[in-house]
């Protein structure tokens, strides 16, 4: 089963002002609350601006950084690219982030199951990969196996 993608959904202020409006929540009411800082939780405003994004740049051949492999990536406030290692893109719930490099790595699990007899080197470390997988036993071991093969 390939592995699973998260989409990251943006709520709409049309869609948040829906809901408040079936829930009989008065905009007088939010605009108090947030005028109003709770004294739990901290004071610090995180901003969508802030949060950096990047682009997955395409390559037929991608680096090995410690054995793992690594995707390039540019970070868009910068003009340089970075070798981001595959499990930067992995999620706490074990799914992967970024729907390209998903894509990635459900190609090359078709391909070794297509053909199991090439002799391939493991995805997260630099061992030989069992037959026919991309992963090899230790890292599957480990439970890597069902972050890669979903």
């Amino acid at each position: 089963m390939p592995p699973t993608v998260k989409p990251k959904t943006r709520l709409q202020l049309s869609d948040l002002l829906d809901w408040m409006e079936a829930e009989g929540i008065s905009r007088d009411g939010i605009a108090e609350a947030v005028r109003r800082p709770s004294d739990d939780e901290d004071n610090e405003v995180v901003l969508e601006e802030n949060v950096p994004s990047y682009e997955v740049l395409a390559s037929r051949n991608q680096p090995r950084v410690s054995g793992k492999i690594c995707i390039e990536v540019k970070v868009r406030d910068s003009e340089t690219t970075e070798k981001w290692p595959l499990d930067a893109f992995v999620d706490e719930d074990g799914c992967f982030t970024d729907e390209t490099v998903c894509q990635w790595v459900n190609n090359w699990n078709d391909k070794a199951a297509k053909f199991p007899d090439n002799k391939r080197v493991c995805l997260m470390c630099s061992r030989r990969a069992k037959k026919g997988f991309t992963i090899c036993g230790h890292c599957s071991n480990k439970g890597l196996n069902d972050i890669i093969y979903g």
